[in-house]
């Protein structure tokens, strides 16, 4: 399905409420990119209430995904796994496939982060399956990317710079414009294949990515967008420092530290921050590295961050002691990692417990979810049925002979209208009571309901008391009469207690129906007028009998 026109379709079904809402969250998004990142969750919060009230699978599938990147630039590792793997349920439901393949990428980015690369390369698998079979070019380039640095920090080079080049690739082969969002991360693919190549001693090929990227910034400078510089001018020194141009090196090193706190969401950039840190490491500036580091821990501390990514900066503090022969910050900080060590022994052990009850909680809730969605059902189809005879009630019959009218006259086919009782139905009533009146308008609609099923477009509905309607659509008048006509037989199996007044032994019906292709000017009324007076005749006339109108 066509992503536009699927997300048209769905858009449609709101009121403005809602799409506003949508439009906000949509125009406001780009705050999860900046420092100010936490002025969007405000939207996210109104999606999932308006998603919650309207019951719907698409609000649920934005809303999810909105609060993901949200959570993710929070470094909230928990939130942003939790968001992504319920919002892959109702992306794929709704085929928000695009949003579906980004979840699974950001579902491998902190699952990598936690530790787990065999789980993290399952998910970035997942959405490169998703961007082949939906031709996602661009986030295909972007998993890619993500899945070569699984391998880097393997030190599986070869398979690195293998989806390196996938990524590369697919950018290229992308037709989205090379908005700010895709020329960083074209940027910071250079970037990372630059460091893939000087891990294995290939000067020449990191040289080659870094007149690319400087050739990229050339573009991005002319046209004023921002790009990110932290990340480039780390990579620019650490170039420079391997090829031994120690005065450029600092030069490149003082610029990436101007735009250091760029970095501050560390869970996705961690490698770059760790290349970063191993620069200084390199030129044995430790008190730079201690303050670097002392920033990370504390961030790390105050969001509870992954074990794996904490004890990265830990263990980084620990060597930097050693190197320094400080003893006393060498046993605190050893000890503090142990202590870390435990308290994730003791978390793993609580959130194998949390795991399991959030399963059953999200069962329990999808659960009640499917029973308010079976109420629901209940309560519109009560809203839209007559209670007594099971048929389509007045109102419902209303919307849908709108509805059919207009699609008459845009299709420029006949449109009719047929209204019916039940001949000397008082009578009935005050001679055997209301429970048998009532029995012969249930039978009187069972054989309404068997024409309905037998013709095709022909709506059946009780109009009340005991009249009836039948609305035709796309019918000839030779049909119409032939389905009137069956009515009328059909009847002669409702038998009567006594003789009629007619002198039957079963129930009669008069019938009057208009039929023609409507005009511009035609409203549902002058069909329902002209189909009346057309019953009226036929009770005057005798009863027990049909009439088919043509004009008004």
């Amino acid at each position: 399905m066509n992503k536009i026109a699927n997300e048209k379709d769905y858009i449609a079904k709101y009121d403005s409420s809602v799409t506003n809402a949508l439009d906000e969250a949509k125009s406001h998004f780009y705050l999860v990119h900046t420092q100010q990142y936490e002025l969007f969750k405000p939207y996210c919060d109104n999606l999932f209430m308006l998603a919650v009230q309207e019951q719907s699978d698409y609000l649920f599938a934005l809303a999810y995904y909105y609060m993901m990147e949200y959570s993710a630039a929070d470094n909230n590792y928990i939130n942003t796994i939790s968001c992504a793997l319920e919002g892959v349920k109702y992306q794929q439901h709704v085929h928000e496939h695009d949003l579906a393949a980004r979840s699974y990428n950001v579902l491998g980015v902190f699952t990598g982060s936690m530790g787990d690369r065999s789980k993290a390369v399952e998910y970035f698998m997942c959405s490169i399956d998703l961007c082949n079979k939906y031709h996602l070019d661009y986030i295909h380039c972007v998993a890619a990317m993500n899945l070569a640095d699984v391998f880097s920090r393997s030190s599986n080079y070869e398979r690195s710079l293998f989806y390196y080049e996938e990524a590369e690739k697919y950018y290229m082969k992308s037709k989205i414009d090379k908005s700010e969002e895709c020329l960083d991360t074209l940027i910071l693919l250079l970037c990372s294949k630059g460091y893939c190549h000087l891990s294995i001693h290939q000067m020449d090929e990191a040289t080659k990515c870094c007149n690319l990227i400087k050739a990229y910034l050339t573009d991005i400078t002319a046209h004023n967008i921002t790009y990110p510089v932290f990340f480039v001018n780390t990579y620019f020194a650490t170039l420079a420092y391997s090829n031994g141009e120690m005065e450029l090196m600092s030069s490149y090193l003082e610029l990436a530290k101007r735009d250091f706190h760029s970095a501050d969401n560390y869970v996705s950039f961690i490698d770059y921050i760790i290349y970063y840190i191993d620069l200084y490491m390199r030129l044995e500036r430790y008190d730079e590295v201690i303050s670097i580091l002392n920033h990370y821990l504390k961030k790390c501390e105050n969001d509870h961050a992954p074990f794996n990514i904490y004890s990265s900066f830990m263990e980084i503090r620990i060597d930097c002691a050693l190197k320094q022969n400080n003893m006393d910050d060498y046993i605190k900080y050893t000890q503090q990692f142990f202590e870390l060590y435990r308290n994730e022994r003791t978390y793993n052990s609580e959130s194998t417990i949390q795991a399991e009850r959030a399963h059953k909680e999200g069962v329990l809730m999808q659960k009640q979810q499917y029973e308010m969605h079976l109420l629901n059902e209940k309560l519109l189809l009560q809203s839209q049925h007559d209670t007594l005879t099971g048929l389509s009630n007045r109102a419902y019959m209303n919307s849908y002979a709108e509805e059919t009218l207009a699609k008459a006259l845009k299709n420029k086919v006949p449109f009719g209208i047929e209204i019916l009782d039940i001949d000397f139905f008082k009578h009935i009533n005050d001679n055997y009571g209301h429970m048998t009146g009532d029995h012969y308008l249930t039978a009187v609609s069972e054989l309404l309901q068997r024409i309905a099923d037998e013709f095709d477009d022909t709506f059946v509905a009780r109009y009340g008391g005991d009249e009836f309607v039948i609305v035709y659509y796309n019918k000839t008048n030779e049909q119409i009469v032939d389905i009137m006509n069956t009515l009328k037989e059909y009847t002669c199996s409702i038998k009567v207690p006594d003789v009629s007044i007619l002198g039957y032994d079963h129930v009669t019906l008069s019938q009057g129906c208009f039929n023609r292709v409507p005009q511009e000017q035609n409203r549902l009324w002058d069909f329902l007028s002209v189909a009346d007076n057309t019953l009226y005749e036929v009770k005057q006339s005798g009863k027990n009998s049909y009439s088919l109108q043509v004009n008004f």
